[in-house]
Formats: structure tokens, sequence, C-alpha cells
């Protein structure tokens, strides 16, 4: 058996390295604004500057780091107009994917692989403490239907989307009702694979997309709207300790009486 494109077997240093930074930024060990230090990673992974150099620029052509001349590397932010431009794409590439897996009579041994893994998804939709483990399950599906594809070309471009596209995955399904509503389109989309309708299996899965972004949308906007409070209060403990200017006021009308 050879070792397909992805494996560990077949990876250069610098995307191993990569892929270990990439993992951390899309489980949140990496924050957003976060600065990734060159001289901490070299001591991290124990190698030398020039692959973590490299492994720094695959990250930036994933949109997981932006490199700025003289400061470094730090990871990217997430947009609401970043995940609307992302997923517009990414509605349609998984709906045609679908419909590419509905349609091909080999389909059954990629079912054989995900049916399993999506009926997890409805048991740990039920849990309250099981969000990490459900985003965890979810991804690795979306990669079984990505890397079950025979068309090489639409592969590649959702490959591309992967690492960005997770963030806001991961974003999106944070609330218990998300995750019942993911894990019960996902058994839909199971049932419409395998009884080979390409119409309906492209239509559920640029739902699911679509579903996403808009989830992940509503939990920035609440991020942002919590972070807009907390500076306003921030403001305010500090207005409340300095001297005020109604005390300023007083001593510029005792001034004047004088």
């Amino acid at each position: 058996m050879t070792d397909s494109p992805d494996s560990p077997l077949s990876q250069t240093l610098p995307e191993r390295i990569a892929a270990g930074l990439a993992e951390g930024i899309v489980s949140g060990r990496y924050q957003p604004g976060e600065r990734l230090v060159e001289a901490t990673l070299v001591k991290e992974y124990g190698v030398s500057h020039g692959p973590i150099r490299d492994a720094l620029r695959i990250l930036q052509n994933s949109g997981l780091v932006i490199i700025h001349p003289y400061r470094g590397a730090e990871v990217t932010a997430l947009s609401v107009r970043e995940v609307q431009e992302i997923y517009q794409v990414r509605a349609a590439l998984v709906g045609l994917r679908a419909r590419w897996i509905a349609v091909d009579e080999a389909r059954e041994e990629l079912l054989a692989r995900v049916e399993g893994p999506i009926a997890r998804l409805d048991r740990l939709a039920q849990s309250q403490s099981g969000a990490d483990e459900y985003i965890a399950v979810a991804l690795s599906i979306n990669r079984a239907f990505t890397e079950g594809l025979s068309n090489r070309w639409l592969r590649s471009m959702l490959q591309a989307l992967t690492l960005q596209t997770s963030r806001y995955t991961r974003l999106a399904l944070t609330t218990g009702v998300r995750r019942r509503e993911s894990a019960r389109l996902w058994q839909t989309l199971l049932d419409a694979i395998r009884s080979g309708d390409g119409d309906r299996a492209e239509n559920i899965a640029s739902t699911i997309s679509l579903a996403t972004r808009d989830a992940a949308i509503k939990s920035l906007q609440q991020m942002e709207r919590e972070s807009t409070a907390h500076g306003n209060q921030a403001i305010h403990r500090s207005n409340s300790r300095s001297p005020g200017t109604a005390t300023t006021g007083v001593e510029n009308s005792q001034g004047n009486q004088k």
C-alpha cells in the first residue's frame, strides 16, 4: 500500500510543522491576533529556523497566519466578511461533492466509512459536554467525503479551503441546538447519497454549509458585542477612578472667582 499525498510519511518537515501549528490554530490553542514567535517555535519543534519559516509560509497561503515584515507571523483574525466569502464558494463545492458521490457507482465503500461516525454525531449532539468531540467527528467526516472523491480537481479545491473553514466550523457548533440540527442534516445527507439522489444530496450538502456560515456569523457578531461591552465597561471604570471633569470644573471656577 502506498502513502496518500496527505499522510504523515509523505509530508516534508515544514508540512508536518505546519500541520501541527494548524491544528493548534483550529483548536484555539493559538488565538486570533496571537504572534507565532519564530525563536519559540524553533525550540518547541527542535529544528532550525528554515523549516519554521517554510511552515509559516504554508500557513499564510492557507489563510491561517499573516507574516509582517520585521514583526513575524500572527494568527489571522476571524471576520464576518471572510466567512461570507469562503462559504459562498464552499457551499457550491460541497454541493457538487455530494452530487458526485451520490451518482458514483462505487460510493458504497465511502458510505461504509462514514455511516458509523454520522450515527455517532447524533449521540454526541445529545450531550452538553460533547462539543469538542462532536466537532472533531464532524471535521473527520468532511475529510472522508473529500478524500473519497474520484474527481481530483474538486478534491484539491476543497482541501485548499479545509483549514480556514475548520475554524468557522468550530465556531458554528458551539451550541447544543446547532449540533443537533447539524447531526440531523448529516443523516439526511447520508440517506440521499445512499439512494443515489444527486439533486437532493447537492441541496442538503449546500444547506449544511450555509447553516454553518450563518451560525459562525452569529457567533462572531456576539463576540464583537461582548468585546465592545467589555471595552465600554473598562473605560467607565477608568474614568470613575481618575479625576473627573467636574472636579476640574470646580477648581477652575474657584480659580476664576479669585
